[in-house]
């Protein structure tokens, strides 16, 4: 793999089951595991049971065998293997992790498996799992400008923490990430959602946003931001809607969702200031209608 940055983040494996988001962000954190960050690799080593052996090589979508394609394999100077599994989402595709388990056990040397996702304690068995959180932690007060830069994007384009200018909604993995981390704070961490959005349009969305759970029911509540007219516009409103339960503060459905049968909206009208965590905190209480 290419010291290069802008090479790594540009390759991509086919047969792999890594969205081209997922693919950039690994291959993001593999360079600095490449370039020797000190403290990202001490948490991978102690994560893996590596203790203080040297990391040797960070392979990015490996093939291993007929199992397909891994996220990250590290090999450390001792032998040993460590498979990566990153997720940068809620209900990611774990499917392929057996077949992945059962081609590393055939290796000379025990593997170990790492899971990076937004939580910090659920990982099936034998993974065992960091967060992007620990990964943010592990980056902090580098003085590296580039280093710095990684830690912001996993702040807000992972983690969801901070404010998404509308630009930046319709156009980055911001506003997903945002919704994700507000919905995981006030639902918990086992918050179900999953990312919803219209077909794009010359750049414009009928809808874009996240499609949720409250309390392990069905995915009956969705939160985003809605285009203003039809045919569309360059105006959205930042609202929340409702399969069954109504909300407080309801209003009527917008125009661009007209043929979406959800009964229930409201909304905090046009959006003319960056996207908050804690707008979406609010629309998020009005599902608190008895």
């Amino acid at each position: 793999m290419s010291e290069n940055l802008f090479t790594m983040l540009s390759a991509y494996r086919q047969g792999s089951a890594a969205t081209p988001f997922e693919n950039y962000c690994t291959s993001a954190l593999a360079y600095f595991l490449k370039r020797g960050h000190r403290m990202l690799r001490a948490l991978f080593a102690h994560a893996a049971g590596a203790g203080a052996e040297e990391l040797a090589i960070v392979e990015v979508q490996p093939r291993l065998a007929e199992a397909g394609v891994a996220d990250l394999l590290l090999t450390y100077e001792g032998g040993k293997r460590v498979v990566v599994e990153v997720q940068v989402e809620a209900g990611a595709d774990e499917s392929l992790l057996p077949g992945l388990e059962a081609v590393a056990r055939q290796w000379s040397e025990a593997p170990s498996f790492v899971m990076l996702g937004l939580r910090h304690e659920e990982a099936p068995a034998p993974w065992v799992p960091i967060s992007w959180s620990d990964v943010l932690e592990a980056l902090d007060g580098d003085p590296d400008p580039v280093a710095h830069e990684f830690s912001e994007f996993v702040l807000r384009d992972i983690l969801g923490l901070g404010e998404v200018p509308l630009e930046e909604a319709l156009a980055t993995n911001r506003l997903y990430a945002l919704g994700g981390g507000a919905i995981r704070r006030f639902v918990g961490e086992s918050a179900h959602y999953v990312n919803s959005a219209s077909r794009p349009l010359n750049g414009q969305y009928r809808y874009l946003g996240t499609t949720f759970a409250l309390n392990g029911s069905d995915m009956t509540f969705w939160i985003g931001v809605v285009n203003e007219t039809v045919p569309l516009g360059e105006h959205y409103h930042l609202m929340l809607a409702s399969k069954e339960k109504p909300l407080l503060f309801e209003t009527d459905q917008p125009r661009a969702t007209g043929d979406w049968k959800w009964p229930y909206w409201t909304g905090m009208g046009r959006v003319v200031r960056p996207i908050t965590p804690s707008m979406y905190e609010g629309l998020l209480e009005r599902t608190k209608r008895k």
